[in-house]
Order: structure tokens, then C-alpha cells, then sequence
């Protein structure tokens, strides 16, 4: 899953839950077991993995500066998109060591069962829950 994909639900559910806090924290990082279950497709697997990765990188800081400027979240809300996509932090540590076959998140071992999908059905999917996230932070009301 994209990590703006896994941004916007930690967004989501901070707008939707909002406290206490320790709650909505566990939940944005669940998400991330939740939505790799799913069937998507990675950038990761493709030939061209970096210009994917920069795209992906710069949607999620600016969904973030848009939160926080635009909308007026609250920074303490704001903060749990990027706590929901954390885990992939493994991802990009072990490609960046060579070392794909040591990550610390779960849903990121071997032994997961995570969802796989080709390119159009995979970004679909992940764009239908970009699409609901945004609803959910619309109707969640965090300002």
C-alpha cells in the first residue's frame, strides 16, 4: 500500500474517533495491518521504484501541510497519518541496506499474507480508499 494511502486512514480515523489520544494511536497503526491485507499494488515491485517513491513521499507531505494549514486539524490529529504509514519506514530501511528479507512490522514478514493486485485494479482500490478517507476526515469535522 502507498503511504499516502496508509497518511489519509491515520488521518481518517483521527478525525473520526479524536480521543482519548492512546486510542486513536493504536488504531492509525493497526490501519496499517489492516490496509496491507488488502489487494494493492506496490511501487516497490515495479522496475522504477524511486520516481513512485518521490510521488508517494511528496502526496503525503502535502496531504499533511494541507491538514494542517488548510483544514486547521489539530497537530495532535494531524500527527496520526504519519504514525499510521511509520511501518514502512522497515521497508525503506532494508531496501536501502539490501536487506530485503528483515523487517521489523508484522504485516510486512514473508509469512503475511499481504495483498497483491496488478497496476490499474491495485491503484484503484487504493485510490477508492484515499476517496473514503477523505469523506471520513470531511465528515469527522477535526476543526
Amino acid at each position: 500500500m502507498w503511504v499516502v494511502v496508509h497518511v489519509c486512514a491515520g488521518l481518517a480515523i483521527a478525525a473520526v474517533v479524536k480521543q482519548p489520544l492512546w486510542l486513536v494511536a493504536v488504531l492509525a497503526v493497526g490501519s496499517h495491518v489492516v490496509l496491507d491485507v488488502v489487494p494493492h499494488w506496490d511501487y516497490t515491485v515495479s522496475r522504477n521504484p524511486v520516481p513512485w517513491g518521490w510521488v508517494d513521499i511528496l502526496a503525503s507531505c502535502a496531504l499533511v501541510i494541507v491538514c494542517l494549514v488548510a483544514v486547521h486539524m489539530p497537530w495532535w490529529l494531524v500527527l496520526m497519518g504519519p504514525l499510521a504509514a511509520a511501518p514502512d519506514f522497515d521497508v525503506l530501511v532494508a531496501t536501502i541496506r539490501g536487506d530485503e528479507a528483515r523487517h521489523w512490522f508484522p504485516s510486512h514478514w514473508r509469512s503475511f499474507p499481504h495483498g497483491k493486485a496488478s497496476p490499474v485494479p491495485g491503484l484503484a482500490t487504493q485510490g477508492a480508499i484515499v476517496a473514503l478517507c477523505i469523506a471520513a476526515v470531511i465528515a469527522g469535522r477535526p476543526y
